[in-house]
C-alpha cells in the first residue's frame, strides 16, 4: 500500500501544564478538506500505553513523558497520520492536526473476496509471521483476521498484507490488548525473509485477578530480558555488561571460493544454450550453494560506551559499521525457539543499515527501521511485544 503523509499546521496558543518530568500536548484534529472536526479519532504514542480518543469536538490532550515519541493518529477514512517528536519540542500552543481522506480504503466486497483456501493459508502464515511462534505467542489471539487482505499474487514468492483498520490482538500471557495499525508487511517465501512495520497501542486488561497479575507480572519479566528493548536500554545507561549482554564485532567478508552472480549467471545460460563450460553441472550446483559471504568474528567482546557520541540536541548516538552479535546470558531461549545447536543462551545479530542509531532512554532508537535482527531477537514478534512505558517492577 502506498502511504500518504500530511503535513501538520500549528495554530493557535494555548497554555499547558508542566511538570518536572511531563509535558502535556493539546491538539484539534480536523478534516483537510472542509476544517471540520474529526471525534473520536484514536490518538496514541506508538509502542505504548499512552493514548486517547479525540472528544466530540475533535480535540485531546496526552501526557508526554521525557523522551521521543511518534505520536499517531488514525480515524476510519482516512490516512494515518504521524508526527515524530521530542518532549523538549512540545510548546504551549494547541497543534491542528489535519487529516486526509484515505483513497485507499479497502471495500468490504474486496476483503470478503479474498476469503477462499488460498487466504486461509496465508493467513496462518501471516500469522506465524507477525505474530510469531514463541509460548507467549501461541497463546495470542488476532480477533479481526477477516479485515486482512493477504495478496501473493501481485510479486511472485511475495506474501503482502495489508488491512483498512487497526488489527485487533489479545495477549492473554502478557496481559495486553493491542491495537496495531499495520503500514506493511512483506513475507518472502524464497529466503524466509519477513518485514513488517506499524503503529501498536497498549491497553492493559484492568479485569484481571490477583493470580492472573501475578502470572503476568512474571510473563512480561521474561519477555522483557534480552528483548531489544532491555538491550538499548542497557547500551543508553552503560549497562550492557551488567544486565547480562555479550556484544562482540562480526564483519561478513566475500566468499572468495565463490563465482560473484554475473558469472554464476554466464555458467547457467551456457548450460541452457549447450555452449561449452569449463564446469559440470554438479560443480555449478555446488558453487551456487556456497555463501555469498564468510563470519569473522572478534572474539573480544566490544565495549559500546566508546561508539556513543553526543548528537546536537544531546541525544545518544551508536555508530557501528559491522555487525554486532549480541548473547543474553540470564535467561535461557523460549522452549518453542529453533535451535538446531541446543543453545542455551540467546544469540542474536544486529545489522547497522546506515552506519548509527540514536537510542533513548526508554529503549526506542531512530530511524526504526535502520536495524536488521537476525536470530533470537529477529525470531521474537508482536506476541512477545511490551509497550515503551513498560519497565520491570525491579527496576
Amino acid at each position: 500500500m502506498k502511504l500518504k503523509y500530511c503535513l501538520i499546521a500549528l495554530f493557535l496558543l494555548i497554555y499547558t501544564s508542566v511538570s518536572y518530568s511531563q509535558t502535556t500536548i493539546n491538539g484539534i484534529i480536523e478534516n483537510a478538506v472542509d476544517g471540520t472536526p474529526i471525534p473520536y479519532a484514536m490518538v496514541f504514542l506508538t509502542n505504548t500505553s499512552n493514548g486517547t480518543l479525540s472528544d466530540s469536538l475533535g480535540h485531546f490532550s496526552l501526557m508526554i513523558d521525557n523522551g521521543k515519541y511518534e505520536l499517531v493518529i488514525r480515524s476510519i477514512g482516512f490516512v494515518t497520520l504521524t508526527y515524530e517528536f521530542e518532549h523538549t519540542e512540545i510548546q504551549d500552543k494547541l497543534y491542528r492536526f489535519k487529516l486526509a481522506s484515505d483513497d485507499l480504503v479497502l471495500s468490504e466486497l474486496e476483503v470478503n473476496s479474498k476469503r477462499d483456501q488460498a487466504w486461509y493459508g496465508n493467513l496462518e502464515i501471516f500469522k506465524r509471521y507477525f505474530l510469531g511462534t514463541s509460548t507467549n505467542s501461541q497463546k495470542i489471539k488476532l480477533e479481526n483476521p477477516n479485515i486482512l487482505v493477504l495478496d501473493d499474487q501481485s510479486t511472485p514468492k511475495v506474501l503482502i498484507a495489508r488491512a483498512n483498520d487497526a488489527l485487533l490482538i489479545e495477549n492473554a500471557n502478557l496481559g495486553y490488548t493491542i491495537r496495531y495499525i499495520l503500514q506493511n508487511f512483506e513475507y518472502s517465501k524464497a529466503d524466509f525473509r519477513v518485514f513488517y512495520g506499524g503503529y501498536a497501542f497498549f491497553t492493559s486488561d484492568s479485569t484481571l485477578s490477583k493470580r492472573k497479575i501475578k502470572q503476568v507480572g512474571k510473563s512480561r519479566v521474561r519477555a522483557y530480558l534480552g528483548s531489544t528493548m532491555h538491550f538499548m536500554r542497557a547500551v543508553y545507561e552503560g549497562k550492557v555488561e551488567e544486565e547480562g549482554f555479550i556484544v562482540r564485532r562480526l564483519k561478513k567478508i566475500p566468499n572468495i571460493n565463490r563465482p560473484d552472480d554475473e558469472e554464476l549467471n554466464t555458467i547457467a545460460e551456457n548450460f541452457r544454450t549447450g555452449r561449452p563450460t569449463p564446469y559440470s553441472f554438479e560443480e555449478y550446483a555446488r558453487l551456487k550453494r556456497l555463501p555469498k559471504t564468510i563470519d569473522v568474528l572478534d572474539k573480544n567482546p566490544l565495549d559500546l560506551s566508546q561508539m556513543i557520541e553526543e548528537g546536537e540536541g544531546g541525544q545518544k548516538v551508536l555508530k557501528f559499521e559491522d555487525y554486532l552479535q549480541v548473547i543474553y546470558t540470564k535467561s535461557k531461549p523460549d522452549q518453542n525457539y529453533p535451535n538446531p545447536q541446543n543453545l542455551q543462551i540467546q544469540e542474536s545479530l544486529i545489522h547497522f543499515l546506515n552506519g548509527q542509531i540514536v537510542i533513548y532512554e526508554n529503549g526506542s532508537y531512530s530511524p526504526p527501521y535502520d536495524l536488521l535482527f537476525e536470530g533470537y531477537m529477529g525470531w521474537m514478534k508482536t506476541g512477545d511485544m511490551l509497550p515503551l512505558d513498560y519497565y520491570p517492577e525491579s527496576k
